[in-house]
């Protein structure tokens, strides 16, 4: 089972990582309270990236890490609603602090992955 660990990474400019070695998500503990759980979920979506998958094609690897991350964040919030039609993306997009293009695309196509299944 993957282990969270906390650092202080007040001067480090790192928010969090993934070592697949120990199985461990470190995540930076100066962070607020959304951030870290932004940062766990994108960091638990490197689990079964290779160094290889990640030397040859980063931007992938982090498109997918990120999708991860927002499939756990928008399943969280689903969990909390009597009424999946009253989701609204760009509050969620708001709370989460989501800005690009990507993750617009992201959280419409998870939600409506995860409102046919819910």
């Amino acid at each position: 089972m993957t282990q969270i660990a906390y650092f202080d990474g007040r001067d480090t400019g790192v928010n969090g990582v993934y070592n697949k070695p120990f199985d461990t998500v470190f995540v930076n503990s100066y962070l607020d309270d959304i951030d870290k759980k932004k940062v766990t979920y994108h960091e638990l979506g490197h689990k079964h990236h290779t160094k290889a998958d990640y030397e040859f094609n980063r931007e992938r690897c982090e498109l997918q890490a990120d999708r991860n991350m927002i499939h756990h964040l928008l399943k969280e919030e689903l969990d909390l609603m009597d009424d999946h039609k009253e989701f609204n993306y760009v509050s969620f997009m708001e709370k989460y602090r989501l800005k690009t293009i990507a993750d617009e695309t992201m959280v419409k196509e998870e939600f409506n992955n995860l409102a046919n299944i819910i």
